[in-house]
C-alpha cells in the first residue's frame, strides 16, 4: 500500500521526473497521476522542459576548456592544509 502524502508540492514533482524521490513519494506521485488530469499535465510538461534543456545545453559538454581557463586552474596555489 503506499503511503499517501497530504501535500505534493511542485517540487516533489520535480524531483520525481529528475529521479530524486524517493520510493514513497515516488508510489504517491504515480498514484496520484493516475487519478489528478493536472498532476500528469505538470509531470510531462517537466519531462518535455528536461528533454529540451538536454539537447540544448548538452553539446556545450563536448566543447573543449577553454585554455584560458586550464591557465588559472594551474597557475592557482592551493594553500597548505594544517
Amino acid at each position: 500500500m503506499a503511503v499517501q502524502l497530504e501535500i505534493i508540492t511542485t517540487e516533489d514533482l520535480s524531483a520525481f521526473v529528475d529521479g530524486q524521490s524517493d520510493t514513497d513519494l515516488t508510489e504517491a506521485v504515480e498514484e496520484l497521476s493516475e487519478q489528478d488530469d493536472r498532476c500528469s499535465e505538470i509531470i510531462s510538461a517537466f519531462m518535455m522542459q528536461t528533454t529540451l534543456l538536454r539537447q540544448s545545453l548538452d553539446p556545450i559538454l563536448e566543447e573543449p576548456v577553454p585554455e584560458r581557463l586550464i591557465d588559472l586552474v594551474r597557475a592557482h596555489k592551493v594553500p597548505n592544509e594544517v
